[in-house]
C-alpha cells in the first residue's frame, strides 16, 4: 500500500477510534474483546494466500490492536 494514503488513514483511524470509546459508556473489557476479535479477522485475511487486498488486511489488524489497548485503559 502507498505510504502516502497508508499514514494519514493510519492516523484518521486511531482519532476516530479513541472518540468512539470516549464518547462509549461501554465496558473497556467489552472493547478489548473487540479489538481481539478484530485482530485474529485481520491476521487470518494477512495469512490467507488468496486474498489480496493491498495491504488493508495490515490496517485492519492494527485497528483491532488500537481498540485492545484502548479498551485496556479505559475505566469501567
Amino acid at each position: 500500500m502507498n505510504t502516502l494514503i497508508f499514514i494519514p488513514a493510519l492516523i484518521l483511524v486511531t482519532y476516530l477510534v479513541f472518540l468512539l470509546v470516549r464518547k462509549s459508556n461501554t465496558s473497556g473489557t467489552k472493547f478489548m474483546l473487540l479489538g481481539l476479535s478484530i485482530l485474529l479477522l485481520g491476521g487470518i485475511i494477512a495469512v490467507d494466500g488468496n486474498s489480496d487486498l493491498g495491504g488493508f488486511e495490515y490496517l485492519i489488524v492494527f485497528i483491532g490492536l488500537i481498540l485492545s489497548v484502548v479498551g485496556f485503559g479505559k475505566d469501567n
